[in-house]
């Protein structure tokens, strides 16, 4: 675990006083995760003919969507705690946010963009499934390097023990206690889903969103389990603690992608 990546030393800064400064190995892990889904995107949207220029506004446009949304997300689970300590929101730039809410908020910029582009919704969003897969794996290493998204206490062969005394000051770890690793389980989990969604987008299934609507299937049920054995509660916990807002986004996922998949299924076999 190493969650800073460089020091910048301490400085005096106009408005906060003396700062520490310092380059998160999480955020170098986050932006690569990023830049390769964005690249990986306008590749292919460009082998499928589309024009770059609109293409690449919207994968950037659906970035800050994303990361706005994941960030305003953990604000609103907590909301009474931040309106109490307003001064706190200041240390969500520090955090990743719920990446389901980012999911939610990049969606709807994509398809109102896309809609507005006048570009193909459902071929661009077959296209972006298995480079958001491969952004979230990235970024779960990033989650490992910075001690967040930990899990519950194990004594199992695999358990990870942290160590790091600035990785706890950021994210509240336990230190010197085995975890189970959920960040190398879903960083894992992510790679295998993008090898799948690329395999499917390849035999261009139609109609086109169906490989957007099985994203959400596979990856809903593979983070509501993957959550059983989260440790941390910054992103929100629900019904006395036994459902995290993840697994609420997770469960939502998995129905309308199931719905979209039964719906074109019965309607190729009544066309049949």
């Amino acid at each position: 675990m190493h969650p800073i990546l460089i020091e910048l030393g301490t400085h005096d800064i106009p408005g906060l006083g003396t700062t520490h400064l310092f380059l998160p190995t999480y955020g170098v892990m986050f932006a690569a995760g990023a830049l390769a889904a964005w690249y990986w995107f306008v590749a292919r949207a460009i082998r499928i003919e589309l024009p770059r220029e609109p293409v690449f506004n919207l994968a950037f446009y659906t970035l800050l969507a994303g990361l706005a949304g994941a960030k305003l997300t953990l604000i609103l689970v907590d909301l009474p705690y931040y309106v109490e300590h307003p001064v706190e929101i200041l240390g969500t730039i520090r955090s990743a946010g719920v990446l389901m809410g980012g999911l939610v908020a990049g969606a709807a910029v994509f398809w109102l963009y896309a809609r507005r582009q006048n570009l193909p919704v459902g071929e661009l969003c077959d296209a972006i499934a298995a480079p958001v897969a491969l952004a979230q794996g990235i970024g779960r290493l990033g989650c490992l390097m910075a001690g967040c998204c930990y899990g519950v206490a194990s004594d199992g062969w695999c358990a990870i023990t942290f160590v790091s005394a600035a990785a706890h000051e950021q994210t509240g770890v336990p230190l010197n206690t085995p975890l189970v690793p959920v960040q190398l389980i879903e960083s894992a989990f992510d790679f295998a889903l993008a090898a799948v969604l690329t395999i499917a987008w390849r035999r261009r299934p139609r109609p086109a969103g169906t490989v957007l609507w099985l994203y959400f299937v596979l990856y809903g049920a593979g983070r509501a389990t993957i959550e059983l054995w989260r440790g941390d509660a910054v992103r929100g916990l629900w019904f006395g603690g036994a459902v995290s807002t993840s697994q609420l986004f997770s469960v939502a996922a998995i129905l309308a992608g199931g719905f979209f998949l039964i719906r074109d299924r019965v309607r190729r076999t009544r066309l049949a």
